[in-house]
């Protein structure tokens, strides 16, 4: 995020924030403002009170809609986080999510999005299903489970009875770039996260206690994260992606017309009913 979203001007769209975990990261990146698009109420609310927490809630709008009908003009955007598998979750509609995406953003602006590995995730499920002692069930039943649907196709049915909570797409590497690709995106950095430490609670607390060994686990996280191979291997991965300058104009009409604006949330009848969740 830091190398690819650094320094932003104009408007960054923050898609899926939750509770404002990323957001004052982001915030202290980007020199423009940033609109914070998530589906939740509840969400948005935390995402403030956790901003005003930490001092600050200037150039944050916080604004309930779905990712896949963004209330925001064409071209509007000069960059976008997606981060906490917000394109998986949206399952089979993720590739009416890019494409929404890809309107909003002007040609050249760059998309950070991370994405769940099918491998990656299912180490975790298995780490969980052992902890739970469902371990040998799901062994003695992978195809019940899920296990050979999610290897060979990469989606997950909601079936909570199955272990299914949701409905959900994972992703390799190529997969993701193909998806993006298809909705106007150029990928120019894939890594995969924590392929190292795996998220370990023991490694990350040891590495914590210092300054140094932390940024020394984190450069090593980075050139680990960017070898060829490694990308099912971690907890997901990111993609860096930019809009391309060709290949058409994004849709107009409902959404209005492209091109800078000091506003780019559309159809503003007042503070409080734009941002949904009040000043």
């Amino acid at each position: 995020m830091a190398q690819h979203l650094a320094g932003l001007r104009g408007f960054t769209l923050e898609l899926g924030p939750g509770p404002g975990r990323f957001t004052p990261v982001l915030r202290s990146s980007v020199r423009g403002r940033i609109v914070a698009v998530d589906l939740s109420r509840r969400s948005l609310l935390a995402g403030r009170r956790r901003l005003r927490a930490g001092g600050s809630r200037a150039r944050v709008e916080w604004v309930q809609a779905a990712g896949e009908h963004l209330p925001l003009r064409s071209r509007s955007m000069d960059g976008v986080l997606a981060l906490g598998n917000i394109v998986s979750f949206a399952s089979r509609d993720a590739p009416v999510l890019l494409t929404e995406l890809a309107r909003v953003c002007r040609p050249g602006s760059r998309i950070v999005a991370d994405f769940p590995s099918p491998v990656g995730s299912l180490q975790e499920f298995f780490r969980l299903a052992s902890r739970r002692r469902l371990l040998g069930r799901v062994l003695r039943g992978p195809r019940y489970y899920f296990v050979d649907q999610v290897l060979e196709s990469g989606f997950q049915p909601f079936a909570p009875r199955r272990l299914g909570r949701w409905e959900f797409r994972f992703y390799t590497a190529e997969e993701a770039a193909g998806e993006l690709d298809r909705a106007g995106f150029d990928v120019v950095d894939t890594m995969s996260v924590a392929p190292v430490a795996r998220m370990d609670d023991r490694v990350i607390s040891a590495a914590r206690r210092d300054r140094r060994t932390w940024q020394s686990l984190l450069g090593i996280e980075e050139r680990a994260g960017r070898r060829p191979g490694v990308h099912e291997s971690g907890d997901g991965f990111l993609v860096a992606a930019v809009r391309r300058r060709s290949g058409g104009s994004p849709r107009r009409g409902a959404h209005g017309a492209g091109g800078r604006s000091k506003d780019a949330v559309r159809q503003r009848p007042g503070r409080r009913a734009d941002l949904k969740v009040g000043p």
